[in-house]
């Protein structure tokens, strides 16, 4: 292992390093890539931190976007991906700490376990303040990722069970018994072709609709139902359950959904 108390950002660079913060996270590294690229999630899963973005531009390489905090401080921001190296750097272009860099290393040490390993570097600061200036970074890094573990820990739960099998449709499941309608308490969840539903009532209709966002699998169960919109935590993408489609101007849409049946006050859902 290098030491990384001696990383320069640039050769000759005189940006001066403040501080590293370390940690193994229960994750694999193709989560990580994927949830360093995702810089649609900063506002939402980092409410926090973030109170907006926008984006310039992305792709494999990386993205540069603007954000802005909840004073109104806007900052450009890129992130370089180096897969090669394995390691991503973002570079504040504009605003609050121009000229700072974050270099972030990532060591595969098990299926699915990263060591990281992430050096602040931050332009004129004294020599006596850089340890201080360091802990501030490293404090909020411990946050950042305390709030991405949640989501890669339940993206990779939900690919699982995708590749386990557990998502699939058998002539048993085609048909799910909820019991009498007066005996439930909507929202209530169900499951059905190893799927996983939410059953609630808008505006005295029932409607069904998936427990987890179609885009990247986000929590829709944890949302909740206003004026029959349910809102992705992790993403902000919106749907109307009524009818599937996205309100937010995404390309995706609730689909594929099971149809409920009431028949002498028992509901029953099915499979389309």
């Amino acid at each position: 292992m290098p030491d990384h108390s001696t990383i320069a950002p640039f050769p000759g660079s005189a940006i001066p390093h403040v501080g590293t913060y370390r940690r193994v996270l229960p994750v694999s590294l193709e989560r990580m890539y994927e949830n360093t690229l995702d810089w649609e999630h900063l506002p939402y899963v980092h409410a926090s931190n973030f109170a907006d973005i926008r984006c310039e531009e992305a792709g494999a390489w990386g993205w540069r976007a603007w954000t802005t905090d909840h004073r109104g401080h806007e900052t450009l921001i890129e992130l370089r991906l180096d897969k090669t190296c394995r390691r991503w750097i973002t570079r504040n272009l504009e605003g609050r700490s121009k000229g700072a860099e974050i270099w972030t290393h990532a060591f595969p040490i098990a299926e699915q376990r990263v060591d990281i390993v992430v050096d602040f570097f931050v332009p004129d600061v004294a020599h006596e303040a850089r340890e201080k200036v360091g802990l501030v970074y490293a404090g909020l890094y411990e946050t950042l990722y305390d709030q991405d573990v949640a989501m890669m820990v339940e993206r990779q739960r939900q690919l699982d069970r995708r590749v386990g099998g557990a998502i699939g449709t058998t002539p048993a499941e085609s048909r799910v018994s909820l019991g009498p309608r007066a005996g439930l308490q909507f929202p209530c969840a169900t499951q059905i072709g190893g799927r996983e539903y939410i059953v609630a009532e808008v505006g005295g209709e029932l409607v069904v609709y998936p427990a987890v966002c179609p885009h990247q699998s986000g929590p829709l169960a944890t949302s909740e139902l206003k004026n029959g919109i349910v809102v992705c935590p992790w993403h902000g993408y919106g749907f109307d359950v009524r009818t599937g489609d996205c309100t937010t101007g995404q390309s995706c849409r609730l689909s594929n959904l099971p149809e409920l049946v009431e028949t002498d006050g028992e509901l029953t859902l099915v499979r389309p």
